[in-house]
């Protein structure tokens, strides 16, 4: 079965790599921006809508956030450590354009985009709703406000913190899935039943999720060179291992219910955030490299995500 999913998924990936190749199409950027707006603006609020409505109401809905959290802030930390040594030993022509990019790259994960087609795809759909909720009440707020703070810092802006504040929450309150998850949240604690045709249409969203958030991927990926392969090592090394440690735990410490315990570490091993490249385009980072480090841990994310199920 997992084997299959991992099979289905890469297939799909491959068909978003090989339009790049196909003549007198839109370009792979034109498309994948499109497939974005369409998927945060219709599709996954109505997806997010529906699975909160449906999702556990106990204690994992703050601790699959706070999980989030942790993961997310560690893992930059340690890359931030990591490169900033780098700079001053092997990696001495790096600039912090680049860094920047590589650090927000290794804290920040493709929690829907990969990870709700994966893990609906090997746990079942029934849970939809901890992808949704750690990309939504985690990632998604985390990287416009500490994520703007870093590619800010790495572009050299001399801005005060109110500017980048202000700045940040324009962006966030623009973010259709998170007032899906405050709607999702009443229906769910106010035990309001939502209507089947409702149901229904969500649940055919949901299905249509998976395979273009796929082939988008597909659609982002670059040829890394050797020499970006060897300045990406300990990037890769903390997004797809460290990252699920840091996850397990949290799992451990939150006493968090096995089978969702385990999605949990899984969903946190997700390869870069594809959203990263929007920031560090808006900030004029290094683009390049955030491209290939997507690339990398994508592919590897297939072999080593595998070792993680414990569905």
């Amino acid at each position: 079965m997992m084997h299959t999913v991992f099979a289905a998924y890469l297939t799909l990936i491959l068909l978003g790599v090989s339009w790049r190749f196909i003549p007198n199409l839109p370009s792979a950027t034109t498309m994948r921006n499109a497939i974005s707006a369409l998927v945060i603006h219709i599709l996954l609020p109505l997806l997010t809508i529906s699975v909160i409505a449906r999702a556990p109401l106990d204690a994992v809905l703050w601790q699959i956030p706070l999980t989030g959290m942790i993961v997310t802030i560690g893992c930059l930390l340690l890359a931030w450590a990591c490169y900033r040594i780098g700079q001053a030993t092997l990696f001495k022509t790096m600039n912090d354009q680049t860094m920047g990019s590589i650090i927000i790259g290794a804290a920040w994960c493709t929690a829907t985009y990969l990870g709700l087609p994966i893990i609906t795809g090997i746990f079942g759909d029934m849970m939809a709703f901890l992808p949704v909720i750690y990309d939504v009440l985690a990632l998604t707020p985390l990287l416009w406000t500490l994520g703007v703070f870093v590619a800010g810092y790495a572009r050299g802006d001399s801005g005060s913190t109110i500017d980048r504040i202000l700045h940040a929450s324009k962006r966030i309150i623009k973010l259709p899935p998170i007032y899906a998850v405050v709607i999702g949240l009443i229906l769910r604690t106010q035990e309001i039943a939502l209507p089947e045709f409702v149901l229904q249409v969500s649940d055919i969203a949901g299905k249509a999720v998976p395979p273009i958030m796929m082939i988008s991927v597909g659609m982002a990926l670059t040829l890394p060179t050797l020499k970006s392969v060897f300045t990406l090592i300990p990037a890769i090394l903390i997004r797809l291992f460290v990252a699920p440690a840091m996850a397990l735990a949290c799992v451990t410490l939150f006493s968090i219910e096995p089978r969702i315990g385990n999605a949990l570490i899984m969903e946190s091993g997700m390869p870069t955030m594809v959203l990263t490249m929007a920031l560090i385009d808006m900030y004029g980072l290094d683009s390049e490299i955030l491209s290939h480090l997507i690339a990398l841990t994508t592919i590897c994310s297939f072999i080593t995500l595998q070792f993680q199920s414990f569905a």
